[in-house]
């Protein structure tokens, strides 16, 4: 989408192949704003030079006085990109039903337009932007919007020849723009009538569905993923993104540790995938039963995110040991400023370790939540299967569900046992030596307790399920 803080900067920073440019990386973004083309795709796509194109990334990535940087430098695999950093990014809280935003509309990315002059380029804009706000194929302006003091956008000269510029590339069957005069204010104004069915002719962002099919392909599976796959595995990666953000949200938690959440979900989401694209090749149902595909990579993820809450419970574990050595912290202030120091002083010299500890223990408990959850949620979504497909039938079909269903259930319990076994066994063994095991080991401990007692409350229920099974 172009969002508000993005048409605005269009309306009045860039050049012609700036503006293109700019199009051009809201098309290839991914979830996290990273623009999946390196430099020559870049400037391909935006029908530059690749020269041109180096010293555009220069002006974006330098900031210039209050104008925010628009492209910030990322690292990724080996390779640099670059983040789109004008507006939100659909995971950093645009809400689709309130927040103003134009659609990707294909006349941007026609030839005849690109062709334009800035200006008109930038009424075009005025005109779409308006168009999705409204969703109305016809919107009007008044024409001091247009043209109006101090430092406008257009002189009337200005309006007439970028009109006049539309014309002339072809773009008549687009779009009409004319003056009328408002039947009681009198006063003049600038009509966009645009060709029937452009509301709905926009460009979909497949950057992410891109990245997830090379994901897949780099982890050795060669096959084709079809769109209906791609689109559920895409929903299980939209909920990982949402759901680790939506209590840090509600908390109103520091931007960075919200950043560090969302560094996290990208990396469970990719690593999951590159696990499900070596399973495929054992498991080439999946590319025809798009709902087991989901189901497939959602319990892979699953067991992703029990280990980043075992690792992060850890972390938290560690620098709580560091923060509890009052002696320590008091001789090294001691000995930076050369003299005594008092509490407040040492209170501020521990105050970035501490920052560090409410950070890894507040991701550790986000982590902790969502792994019940989900275990929780799968566990229902079954054990209501079973249910009322027993109160409709007593075929030996419908027994053999419920012990298909069954089997599953105490399969995922002794599965998430197994994996919190080994974690155990990891911590035990390469675990920070200054923090005691038992204070180590304390997280998969109640983890399993809190399993148990989960699973033994359903164990009456479960009972009942398997004995009209039997």
């Amino acid at each position: 989408m172009i969002y508000e803080e993005t048409y605005h900067y269009l309306l009045k920073h860039v050049s012609s192949t700036e503006f293109d440019t700019c199009l051009y990386s809201l098309l290839h973004s991914d979830w996290d704003g990273v623009i999946q083309s390196p430099l020559h795709m870049m400037a391909n796509g935006v029908g530059t030079s690749e020269k041109y194109m180096k010293q555009i990334v220069r002006n974006f990535t330098s900031p210039k006085g209050e104008l925010p940087q628009i492209f910030v430098p990322v690292q990724q695999d080996g390779e640099m990109l670059y983040k789109f950093n004008l507006g939100p990014t659909s995971n950093l809280g645009f809400n689709r039903k309130t927040d103003r935003y134009c659609k990707k509309y294909c006349f941007f990315y026609r030839d005849a337009f690109k062709g334009l002059t800035i200006s008109a380029k930038r009424l075009l804009l005025m005109g779409a932007y308006r168009m999705s706000v409204s969703k109305s194929e016809e919107v009007i302006f008044d024409y001091q919007e247009i043209v109006s003091e101090p430092n406008p956008l257009f002189t009337r000269q200005r309006l007439l020849e970028s009109i006049e510029a539309i014309y002339r590339a072809g773009l008549f069957d687009l779009v009409n723009i004319s003056f009328t005069c408002k039947t009681f204010s009198k006063k003049e104004a600038v009509v966009f009538t645009f060709k029937e069915g452009t509301l709905e002719d926009f460009r979909e962002n497949r950057a992410e569905r891109a990245g997830l099919r090379r994901t897949i392909f780099d982890s050795g599976f060669t096959g084709h993923i079809s769109d209906g796959v791609c689109m559920e595995l895409e929903r299980v990666g939209k909920y990982v993104f949402r759901s680790f953000l939506k209590d840090a949200k509600k908390a109103d938690t520091p931007s960075e540790t919200q950043k560090e959440l969302l560094t996290l979900a990208r990396f469970v989401y990719s690593q999951a995938l590159k696990k499900f694209g070596k399973a495929l090749q054992a498991n080439k149902q999946l590319l025809t039963e798009p709902k087991q595909a989901s189901a497939y990579l959602s319990t892979i993820v699953y067991n992703e995110t029990l280990e980043q809450m075992a690792k992060y419970a850890h972390r938290a574990e560690s620098i709580k040991s560091l923060l509890d050595r009052e002696h320590f912290h008091k001789e090294i202030s001691e000995k930076a400023l050369g003299r005594e120091v008092n509490y407040m002083e040492v209170s501020h010299h521990v105050e970035p370790i501490r920052l560090k500890f409410q950070q890894a223990d507040f991701i550790h408990t986000i982590l902790n939540g969502w792994c019940e959850d989900w275990l929780i949620s799968r566990v229902k979504m079954v054990t209501e299967e079973v249910e009322a497909e027993g109160e409709i039938s007593t075929t030996k079909k419908s027994h053999a569900q419920k012990r298909s269903a069954l089997d599953y259930i105490i399969s995922l319990r002794n599965d998430t046992y197994d994996q919190l076994d080994k974690l155990h066994a990891l911590i035990g063994k390469f675990g920070n030596a200054a923090v005691a095991p038992s204070t180590q080991l304390y997280p998969f401990t109640k983890k399993k307790e809190t399993i148990q007692s989960y699973f033994a409350i359903l164990r009456e229920r479960l009972d009942v399920i398997s004995a009209c099974s039997s």
